[in-house]
């Protein structure tokens, strides 16, 4: 950094493969040589973080990315989680430490405490279990025990963690935010439903999965917006990632692409920040 004075924070909110953002938003920054002095992560921006802050470049990271393979990590016995986190804790152990004392750069990630239903700020000890904390999508990742506390994904209560960065001790705090609320697009155009459309469901608009995923997309949505109120980054930035879902591992490159877009649309706004 030009002065000595100014700590650079950059926050990295969850939202599953459109996380993948980060790794543009990144690769904007290594070009212009603007290093973060400190990183926090929830969810899939958790997981980067750790990659960043153990000093993984771009590259490094989209390489990681299309080498984790769901089918790899995909679980399809009823008795254990979803998604196999040992397995996706081995592959990580070849990019960072055993601890958050081993990084080279402060970090810190976010999970959610179903005991007390308050959120958590993890940035010592055990790094790969707190990954798979902040990592634990309810249903796909079961929530993990760390002392008295039973920890899941950071994402429930904290998706843009800029707090975790007043925590390190950043005053200029850059913010992704990879899950703004977009409207829905219906077609309500009278059309004739046919009675096997009755029987399968056709005829709703949304199904009570849809329902279920939307209203959590609304709540999150509705927190974060309280939570950046608060906590007030220098400058946030939303890719533009339509028909991205946080399901669509398979569009990575467009994800990455995104980001990189909305980080060279506001990059000189944001240098201007630094000085």
């Amino acid at each position: 950094m030009a002065h000595s004075h100014v700590k650079f924070g950059l926050a990295l909110g969850g939202g599953g493969a459109r996380g993948f953002a980060h790794i543009g938003v990144m690769r904007v920054l290594e070009r212009e040589g603007i290093k973060p002095d400190m990183i926090a992560g929830t969810s899939m921006g958790g997981l980067l973080a750790a990659l960043f802050a153990a000093g993984c470049s771009s590259d490094v990271a989209e390489k990681f990315v299309r080498d984790v393979s769901l089918a790899r990590l995909l679980d399809l016995n009823p008795l254990r989680d979803l998604l196999r986190l040992g397995e996706l804790k081995k592959m990580l152990s070849a990019h960072i430490p055993k601890t958050f004392e081993e990084l080279p750069m402060p970090l810190c990630l976010t999970a959610t405490d179903l005991v007390t239903g308050r959120g958590a700020y993890l940035y010592q000890g055990d790094l790969l279990e707190a990954i798979g904390c902040t990592i634990a999508f309810p249903g796909a990742i079961d929530a993990t025990w760390v002392g008295e506390r039973l920890l899941t994904d950071g994402g429930l209560l904290n998706q843009v963690p800029v707090d975790a960065l007043h925590f390190l001790g950043a005053n200029r705090i850059l913010a992704v935010d990879v899950r703004p609320l977009a409207p829905l697009e219906f077609s309500l155009e009278d059309k004739p439903i046919r009675w096997w459309e009755h029987l399968l469901g056709r005829d709703r608009i949304m199904t009570g999965m849809q329902a279920m995923m939307r209203s959590i997309e609304i709540m999150q949505f509705q927190m974060t917006e309280t939570r950046l109120a608060m906590f007030v980054p220098d400058l946030i930035l939303r890719p533009h990632m339509d028909g991205i879902g946080i399901f669509s591992f398979n569009r990575e490159t467009d994800a990455i692409k995104a980001g990189e877009k909305v980080a060279m649309s506001q990059l000189e706004h944001f240098i201007s920040k630094l000085k």
